[in-house]
């Protein structure tokens, strides 16, 4: 058996030579030395031998005779012992390795030459044994040595340590990437090498023996460097081994780096990336183009990159990180840059919700500017820990905004605008007025996009609020634009250079000037209470007046037509038309007509193209009664206005001469209201008038009218335009007398009735007819009267019938005869009485003399000395007109309902106000003011009340002004909180005389046409001068106050007319509900009340059931354009309400006897 043995060895070894020798030694090497003896290879068939060959030759030799290779192809080429050369690159180091079998190897290469035997040397070193070793444990590929002659070992192998390692890395890489897989003994496809064989430890170990010899690098060429990247053999952090070769970069960690603390903050995928450094390996993996990175490389490449979608933990840690290595980790310009372009600083978003951005999305909280104006946004700023100083030190170098550059403050702008806080706006202002410079742009960009942001506080109406530059004024156009544009404070106005980029118009066109001027003059009393607090009425039309007069050439005629024709000229607290103004007068016309203010001097050009002159002509005179009748309408003049236009008519009248024709004159009434003077008639007949008989359409004159001035102006008497005639056909008939009319009749024609008369007569300045004709009157007693009253033309001709009531007389004058219709007196008027009347107006004598002619007729002749003492008390039912104005003479009931309080108003010199003598007596009269002052605070004013009394001074808020005339058309339908004057005797019949409202009228009382509006509105302007104000609260309770006080003092009139009211109620109760709480369908109170399409309310039962039958409304059977009802909660409220006060009411009607 050994023989036969001995022979197959034999055999085998023999063949092994036969192939060998095809091989050149200079084209193929072993890449390994067998370890395993002869012994040991023939210990059983089934035992493999391994060859390790070049990169070309992979062969796996049995023990048996079959060599079996990974797939057929292979197994063939090595059946066939096809072995390709490679030429070895030779290298001069003879690096000396033992190899694993050292006797076997011994005993084969004895004799050989010298080279031979220092690879023999060389292969029985340690380190090359434990290469054999290592290598033989993962199941390299080698050749046994048993099978060849010392001389074919020797050309076998490498003839130094470089070859071998080459020769190594080809064999390891053949196995990786070629030769994966093998058969087992037992037929099984395995992993040729078996890596998990050996450990880490042996693995550093065979890399180290492979790339070092004796403690030197061994000069591997980049293609050995290439093979050994293929090998799973590097330690990744993840403590596997990998291959440098797998489709992604590797890395290794700087020593100053802690492994573990940057582990946690790299995902498993990276982790996989980055190699283990170990010292023995670092001229390794330099060489094999493996980077070493810094800490801030780590962090840039694969945490920030990675960073939004890292779990939170990580994400602090990685923040952590940055927070304590920044003093290393900010010198790195590339690291700087990525932080910038990353989301990790900390926003607020919400109530505890926390986000990522980026730094330069934030602010910086150290910026006392950014945290004004986003005060109430803390998500604008870093969160949580990202506030404190450190952070905020390095978010400041990654780009937290700090600095206020274009983009910055737009945002700032809008945020305001967004806000809406004029605050913050003005803090905006300020800062731009402090840096416009750094926002200067030559594109315009940076200000358009400012100019559409609505962030620039400005003062409109006394109220701050925001606009944007295109819409608000500058303070310099301030007095032009201040009624139409807000004004921007002056502390934070732009700078001019600016306003043309922010579409500031500076000055203002002239449309927004005109409107302003319309504005300030829209009211008539707009200068009574001036609050204009930066400058006075006279310094903002001087303002305007200089702007017109630069660009009037640029108005419209439209535009100056209307300026002409405007009052836009202030003169005081009135506004005047320029018509109405003149550059001199000799005496003060004012309110009528007014001279040139001083401060206004310097526009002349301006005033008289607007139409002002040196002074006034007659026709002037009368273009301007005109204009007043135009501005007055029905009004009444006041008693100023009433004494100027008489002062105009007087003038007037004196240069009528002056005027080639006649322009139409107005004149006041009886009433104050201004009239032509065509229709207006002398009260010479007061009899036709106190009748009431005749129509409106007669006019009387005002009574301070003088006969001279009506005279000159064409006025006609009463009594020569107007007379009383039976009316056509008209026969009366003759009753029987009772006996006293005899009596009566031959009073009448006594002597002494007849100088009682004439004596009247002398006093009378109109009366022309003799007393004597008394003689042949008769009386007659009449079943009733109808006559007529006809005003006749001027030339006379036939007129109108201006008659209100012709059945009304009870008396008429025909010729000689009185005809009476007695029996229809009423209770106390008796016929003397009445026949006394008719003397009166048929003498055109005062009614006031008729009571004492009346008693003449009743008595004797022996009484009539003593009744005639009485006949001085009569006779001046004029004259409380007469006096009107007059200082001292109590106010007229006419100029009661034009008194008003305005104590800061500017009083006139020579105008007429009234006053109370007597702060504890309500009494109230004329006076007159003898020095002009008053304005915007509470002043002292010279007065004279009657003539006879020395000059007195009052506080302005102790003196009645009368309102204008001019307002009463305007303000007639409005509500005035005034008292009802009638109801507390403030004014009495027409027939009293002044005298008597005086003495007779103790109640009456200046407050009562001065309003609870009033008086709390000079309370405010006395607080306003003191720079005080009432709050609501105070203001309520004074206004609770003075209710409270009205209602004591007229508290007899309030219970009567609650009485009344609940009188008037009750009945209504009786008498059932009022119609609009019934329902029109079922004329029943409504439950649920709806409005149909046709605008009327019905009960919702009703009128859906009428509704499901007809289209057209049951009320007006129009057709309905739609069924839709809508409940009318106003009318619901309103019967509920009702229904709950029923009840009450029905008792006080109870109470109070109002069945």
């Amino acid at each position: 058996m050994k023989i036969r043995d001995a022979l197959k060895r034999e055999e085998r070894r023999k063949a092994a030579k036969d192939r060998v020798n095809d091989v050149s030694v200079g084209n193929g090497v072993l890449d390994a030395i067998g370890n395993e003896d002869d012994d040991a290879s023939s210990n059983s068939d089934g035992e493999e031998d391994h060859l390790c060959l070049n990169d070309d030759i992979n062969v796996t030799v049995s023990n048996g005779d079959n060599c079996e290779t990974n797939n057929e192809e292979e197994s063939s080429n090595l059946t066939n012992c096809d072995i390709a050369g490679r030429e070895v690159e030779q290298n001069n180091d003879t690096q000396e390795t033992p190899i694993s079998n050292e006797n076997n190897l011994h005993s084969q290469i004895e004799g050989t030459s010298s080279s031979t035997n220092d690879m023999a040397v060389m292969l029985n070193s340690s380190s090359i044994k434990r290469l054999d070793n290592l290598l033989t444990n993962i199941r390299c590929p080698m050749l046994d040595f048993t099978f060849f002659s010392p001389d074919d070992v020797a050309k076998i192998l490498p003839d130094d340590r470089l070859s071998l390692s080459r020769s190594v890395l080809v064999t390891l890489n053949q196995c990786v990437n070629f030769w994966t897989q093998c058969l087992s003994a037992s037929g099984i496809t395995e992993a040729r090498l078996c890596w998990n064989e050996i450990d880490g430890n042996e693995i550093d170990e065979l890399i180290m023996l492979i790339t070092k010899h004796q403690g030197s690098r061994i000069s591997l060429m980049q293609s050995d460097l290439s093979m050994l990247r293929t090998l799973p053999v590097f330690e990744s952090l993840l403590h596997q081994r990998v291959s440098l070769n797998e489709g992604m970069d590797r890395y290794t960690l700087e020593d100053n780096i802690d492994v573990d603390s940057i582990s946690q903050l790299l995902p498993a995928s990276i982790k996989q990336q980055f190699l283990i450094e170990k010292m023995e390996q670092k001229e390794l993996l330099a060489d094999l183009g493996i980077q070493s990175l810094s800490e801030a490389q780590v962090l840039q490449r694969f945490v920030l990159e990675e960073f939004p979608r890292l779990p939170q933990a990580q994400k602090e840690i990685a923040l952590q990180t940055i927070l304590t290595k920044w003093s290393t980790l900010h010198s790195s310009t590339d690291f700087v840059s990525k932080l910038k372009e990353c989301p990790l600083v900390k926003r607020q978003r919400g109530a505890n919700d926390i986000v990522f951005v980026k730094a330069n999305e934030l602010m910086d909280p150290r910026n006392d500017f950014l945290k004004d104006i986003f005060d109430s946004s803390p998500e604008m700023f870093p969160a949580e820990e990202m506030h404190s100083q450190d952070w905020l030190d390095i978010l400041s170098v990654i780009g937290l905004n700090n600095n206020v550059d274009k983009h910055i403050f737009l945002q700032c702008a809008r945020k305001v605008e967004e806000e809406g806080n004029a605050s913050k706006g003005f803090t905006l202002l300020q800062y731009y007025s402090e840096h416009f410079g750094e926002f200067y742009d030559d594109t315009q960009d940076f200000h358009r996009k400012l100019s559409d942001v609505t962030c620039v506080p400005a003062e409109y109406g006394g109220e701050l609020a925001l606009y944007k530059f295109q819409d608000i004024a500058v303070p310099r156009d301030r007095h032009l634009v201040f009624k139409i544009l807000p004004v921007v404070p002056e502390a934070i106005s732009p700078p001019q250079v600016m306003f043309s980029s922010l579409g500031i118009s500076s000055p203002p066109s002239i449309g927004v000037v005109l409107k302003q001027v319309r504005e300030l003059t829209e009211e008539d009393d707009s200068l009574d209470h001036w609050d204009y607090k930066f400058g006075s009425a006279e310094e903002v039309f001087s303002k305007i007046f200089f702007f017109l007069q630069e660009n009037y050439e640029k108005l419209s005629p439209r535009v100056k037509e209307n300026l002409q024709v405007r009052a836009i000229v202030p003169v005081g607290t009135t506004l005047v038309k320029s018509s109405r103004l003149f550059f001199r007068l000799n005496k003060d016309l004012s309110p009528f007509f007014y001279e040139v203010p001083r401060a206004f001097g310097a526009y002349d050009r301006l005033l008289r193209d607007l139409g002002v002159r040196e002074s006034p002509h007659v026709r002037d005179y009368a273009v301007s009664l005109s204009e007043l009748h135009k501005d007055l309408g029905d009004g009444r003049l006041n008693t100023n206005e009433l004494n100027s236009v008489i002062e105009v008519l007087n003038l007037l009248a004196e240069r009528e001469d002056e005027s080639s024709s006649r322009p139409t004159i107005f004149a006041p009434d009886f009433d104050g209201r201004l009239t032509n003077v065509n229709v207006l008639l002398q009260n010479d007949a007061p009899w036709l008038v106190q009748g009431n008989r005749l129509s409106n359409v007669v006019r009387l004159v005002h009574p301070k009218l003088s006969s001279s001035l009506c005279k000159q102006l064409g006025i006609d008497l009463l009594s020569l335009r107007v007379n009383e005639y039976l009316v056509k056909g008209f026969k009366p008939r003759i009753l029987p007398d009772k006996g006293n009319l005899s009596r009566i009749k031959n009073n009448l024609r006594s002597n002494k009735f007849i100088d009682v008369v004439s004596m009247l007569i002398t006093e009378n300045k109109f009366s022309s007819k003799k007393t004597t004709s008394l003689r042949q009157f008769d009386l007659m007693h009449v079943d009733h009267l109808n006559t007529q009253f006809v005003l006749r033309k001027k030339d006379g001709s036939a007129g109108v019938d201006v008659t209100q009531n012709s059945t009304g007389t009870l008396f008429f004058v025909e010729s000689n005869t009185i005809f009476l219709v007695e029996h229809k007196f009423p209770v106390g008027v008796t016929s003397e009485l009445v026949v006394a009347t008719c003397v009166c107006d048929y003498f055109q004598v005062s009614r006031g003399h008729s009571a004492a002619l009346s008693a003449l007729l009743a008595s004797d002749h022996a009484s009539a000395d003593d009744i005639g003492l009485i006949l001085g008390s009569f006779g001046k039912g004029d004259e409380n007109e007469l006096r009107r104005g007059e200082p001292g003479f109590p106010v007229s009931g006419a100029d009661l309902k034009l008194i008003e309080l305005k104590p800061l108003r500017i009083f006139q010199k020579g105008e007429i106000v009234a006053v109370r003598l007597d702060k504890s007596s309500p009494n109230a009269v004329y006076a007159l003011v003898l020095g002009g002052g008053g304005g915007n605070n509470v002043s002292r004013i010279r007065l004279r009340i009657g003539n006879n009394m020395k000059e007195t001074e009052l506080i302005s808020t102790e003196i009645y002004s009368f309102r204008k005339g001019t307002r009463i058309e305007k303000e007639q339908d409005r509500e005035l909180d005034f008292v009802d004057l009638k109801e507390f005797n403030l004014i009495k019949d027409e027939s009293e005389s002044a005298h008597e409202l005086v003495l007779e009228s103790p109640s009456e009382k200046i407050p009562g046409p001065v309003g609870r509006a009033d008086i709390l509105k000079a309370v405010q302007d006395l607080l306003s001068s003191a720079n005080m104000s009432l709050n609501d609260d105070v203001e309520k309770v004074m206004d609770s106050n003075l209710k409270f006080k009205e209602a004591v003092d007229h508290k007899d009139v309030y219970i009567e007319s609650l009485l009344r009211e609940g009188k008037v109620l009750s009945e209504k109760l009786n008498n059932g509900v009022v119609d609009a709480f019934l329902c029109p369908i079922t004329r029943d109170i409504m439950k649920d009340p709806v409005i149909c399409a046709d605008g009327h309310t019905y009960d919702r039962h009703a009128i859906e059931l009428w509704l499901q039958s007809n289209r057209r409304s049951p009320k007006t059977n129009q057709q309905l354009p739609s069924r839709d009802l809508i409940p009318n909660h106003a009318i619901r409220n309103a019967i509920e309400t009702m229904s709950g006060s029923v009840d009450a009411v029905k008792a006080f009607s109870s109470v109070y006897g109002l069945k």
